[in-house]
């Protein structure tokens, strides 16, 4: 601020403007009056006052030696230079790192337009009405932006807390799945692992069981063999050769013996099972011999009524076709004799002069035709 009201005070130092004279004043005023065209004096001139020129064409005042606000086409103004020039000096003097960049940068606008409602007197209480509302706006803007700074801040704050709170929450999410799975492969190994063991096991059993099947069928045999000799020396001598009590009672008491025997018994009786349950599953739609009998005598005695009910059927329809065939002939007869009495009338009524027994022949030689062909029938 003290650099900007500095550069300021020097840019008031450096412009000097000369008095202009009442004469140039009024004849100024009476042209721009004359076209509609807005007044603007001056009182400041760099050099000394000289001849005034008018260009309605430019519409555009200016001075023959030398002009502060007004320029001709070709040529920009001394206000003008002076501005850009004192815009652009400030403008060096502030950089983009400042903090208040954008307050100095307005703050330089902003005496460049207080310097130009200063020098345009005839527009000064618009442009100061303009400049009071846009400083009104910035500061209404200002106190906005302070009213609000908290709650960005807070808003902020806020906002990181939670960034951080669903970091940590993927983090641990994270760390949680890492050791789920880990748990996990851990676990499909170890299951892997009993499985070989089982699968190990299972292949020991087998062979042991195998071994013991094997024994078992050995030492069956050896004893039905023992009991065959038995029996054998038994039919020579005639006598009775006792088994060893020691065998008996080994066999006995040996629990390995009886639990092969009892397997043994549980396989074939599951070889039973298997072959019952398969003999059902071919022959579960066979019927028995009974039944078969039965339903047998039962088709025959209905093929019988069958036949007997068929007879009678074609017995009835030819009845029923020879009634339909008379009662056709009979409808027919009566048409015929319908259309000669029809015939007789109007022969009759045609020739009234031949005799009735004229008449009547032809009609008794259409019913004896009738007759005969019914009695042909």
């Amino acid at each position: 601020m003290a650099c900007s009201r500095h550069s300021e005070m020097s840019l008031h130092n450096d412009i000097k403007f000369p008095p202009i004279t009442p004469s140039q004043k009024k004849s100024l005023t009476n042209y721009l009056s004359s076209h509609t065209y807005p007044v603007q004096s001056s009182e400041e001139h760099n050099g000394e006052s000289g001849a005034l020129s008018v260009r309605p064409a430019a519409r555009k005042l200016n001075w023959m030696d030398s002009s502060h606000i007004f320029a001709g086409p070709w040529r920009k103004p001394q206000l003008l230079i002076q501005l850009e020039s004192y815009v652009n000096k400030e403008l060096q003097t502030i950089s983009f790192d400042q903090p208040a960049f954008q307050e100095l940068k307005l703050q330089i606008y902003r005496d460049v337009f207080g310097r130009f409602i200063k020098e345009f007197k005839t527009y000064q209480p618009l442009l100061s009405a303009i400049k009071k509302e846009y400083e009104n706006i910035l500061t209404f803007q200002q106190d906005q932006i302070q009213k609000l700074e908290p709650l960005q801040s807070h808003f902020r704050l806020a906002s990181e807390e939670c960034d951080k709170k669903i970091q940590a929450h993927l983090e641990e999410e994270q760390a949680k799945i890492g050791a789920l799975k880990r748990e996990n492969r851990q676990m499909q190994k170890t299951i892997e692992d009993m499985k070989e063991k089982e699968r190990a096991m299972q292949r020991v059993v087998d062979h042991l069981q195998a071994e013991v099947s094997n024994q078992y069928v050995q030492y069956r045999e050896e004893g039905d063999a023992r009991k065959l000799l038995i029996w054998q020396l038994n039919d020579l001598t005639g006598g009775s050769v006792k088994e060893d009590p020691a065998d008996q009672k080994t066999e006995i008491q040996d629990p390995v013996v009886l639990q092969l025997a009892l397997k043994v018994c549980r396989e074939d009786l599951t070889k039973v099972q298997t072959e019952l349950v398969k003999i059902k599953a071919e022959h579960w739609d066979v019927v028995p011999r009974c039944k078969w009998d039965t339903l047998t005598q039962t088709h025959t005695q209905t093929l019988l009524q069958l036949q007997t009910l068929q007879g009678d059927f074609d017995r009835l329809k030819s009845e029923y076709d020879n009634l339909l065939e008379l009662q056709a002939r009979e409808t027919m007869q009566n048409k015929r004799q319908d259309s000669i009495s029809e015939q007789v009338l109007e022969l009759r009524k045609e020739v009234p002069q031949k005799s009735a027994k004229e008449i009547e022949e032809p009609m008794a030689s259409s019913q004896s035709k009738p007759d005969s062909n019914t009695i042909s029938s």
